[in-house]
């Protein structure tokens, strides 16, 4: 897999695409098919699969994979380019969100 720094701006275009077809289609972590589930687990295995992570990852999996996948996509790196930093920081944000999610459901039912 290459940096983020290392991406063509097609090639992040791209990332940035199959990484809303994975949010849409459930993949990366539990499958979304059963509309029986809760909105709330709905919401938490789209956490894990945007961190990349199965459904019963731990907290130190979930903090592993969040810093693994922020340095890969860091916005910072990519201050001269204004499209390559809009759309870093549309996935820092993701991660960041799925992060603090993961981290206070888990926290929750411990």
């Amino acid at each position: 897999m290459k940096k983020l720094s290392e991406l063509s701006d097609r090639e992040l275009q791209q990332e940035l695409v199959r990484r809303r077809r994975a949010r849409a289609n459930g993949r990366g972590g539990a499958a979304l098919r059963d509309r029986r589930v809760s909105p709330k687990r709905k919401q938490v295995e789209q956490w894990y699969a945007n961190l990349e992570l199965h459904t019963a990852a731990t907290l130190d999996e979930v903090k592993r994979a969040y810093e693994r996948l922020m340095k890969r996509y860091n916005p910072e790196k990519h201050k001269g380019d204004a499209e390559r930093y809009k759309a870093a920081s549309e996935l820092a944000g993701s991660l960041t969100v799925a992060y603090h999610g993961l981290v206070d459901f888990l926290e929750q039912t411990k």
